[in-house]
């Protein structure tokens, strides 16, 4: 199956689902997803801004927190916590870690089926609810990585 015909199953999904949970479809709630799901880079409201301010005529930086905002309580996005203190949004929403660049902030994906299955250790969930969690290695980008 083609990139493009992931991205119409996964829009059409998420018009199906919005619309099953009562959630208005807005050409701005479908425009920051599309440009969210299309991505691997795990953005920030401002890239996202950036990417979608020449296609949407009069869209503001707000208009994106909220949307973003709103992805994320509904299911559809996770925030990723990041050292850097600036808050990227994550498409994917089923558990996976992250690999975070020193140098110049990129955030990756970590595929390794044997992280999602970590259990925490007992010291940690005594006496805390735990919902969920991450975990994020640091180190250097193959770009930012001597040669």
């Amino acid at each position: 199956m083609e990139h493009g015909e992931v991205g119409t199953q996964r829009q059409s999904w998420f018009e199906a689902q919005c619309r099953e949970r009562g959630l208005a479809l807005t050409i701005q709630r479908r425009a920051v997803f599309e440009e969210l799901d299309g991505r691997r880079d795990h953005p920030t409201a401002d890239q996202i801004y950036e990417a979608l301010k020449r296609r949407l005529a009069g869209l503001s930086r707000t208009t994106i927190y909220r949307v973003l905002e709103t992805l994320v309580e509904a299911g559809f996005a996770r925030r990723v916590h990041h050292p850097d203190a600036v808050a990227r949004f994550d498409p994917m929403t089923e558990r996976h870690h992250h690999m975070v660049c020193d140098r110049c902030g990129s955030v990756h994906d970590v595929a390794d089926a044997s992280l999602p299955a970590l259990s925490l250790p007992p010291v940690v969930a005594a006496g805390f609810s735990v919902r969920d969690y991450s975990i994020s290695f640091t180190g250097l980008c193959p770009d930012c990585q001597p040669s």
